[in-house]
């Protein structure tokens, strides 16, 4: 499922926009993992901030 929403967004912004096809692939995966990144940041803050209570 999200692999058939992934092909239809990049889809989408090609044809919006004539970007192509990988430069979208590479930009879409590069704000995945920055996404990530910041969820993991915020979770060990988070259970940094419970352990000093």
């Amino acid at each position: 499922m999200l692999r058939e929403i992934r092909r239809e967004l990049v889809e989408y912004i090609h044809e919006t926009t004539g970007i192509d096809r990988e430069t979208i692939i590479k930009a879409l995966q590069a704000e995945e993992s920055f996404f990530v990144m910041q969820v993991e940041k915020s979770l060990k803050n988070e259970r940094s901030g419970r352990e000093e209570s």
